[in-house]
């Protein structure tokens, strides 16, 4: 075989891997299971003293960019809504990828209300 067709295979052998691999995409509820449930109940339902309830909030289900700011983002001291609760909001926009923001934003707007 001669270096034309040992390149070529290569390739092929390259592009039959890369077309191979399944990408996995991001799964709001288990993001949200993992990261907002603790604080927010496993349902959405709202921990009283920790944090509002998630289920049946306009904000949730209001302008998208505004609750996307506020997952990626956090909410601390004035921009806290519910000022009564002990602790801020934390940001997640570090931890978590751009995916799995989107997933969970997705999930708490859709499946979660239901």
């Amino acid at each position: 075989m001669n270096n034309k067709h040992l390149i070529t295979a290569g390739l092929l052998a390259g592009i039959a891997l890369f077309a191979s691999q399944t990408v996995v995409a991001a799964d709001g509820k288990s993001v949200f299971a993992s990261n907002c449930a603790s604080c927010h109940g496993s349902n959405g339902q709202g921990t009283p003293g920790l944090a509002p309830a998630l289920k049946g909030d306009k904000f949730v289900t209001g302008k998208l960019e505004d609750v996307m700011d506020t997952v990626k983002n956090g909410r601390a001291g004035d921009q806290k809504k519910f000022k009564d609760l002990p602790i801020a909001m934390p940001a997640w926009g570090k931890q978590l990828s751009e995916a799995d923001l989107k997933a969970v934003v997705d999930y708490i707007r859709g499946d979660l209300q239901k």
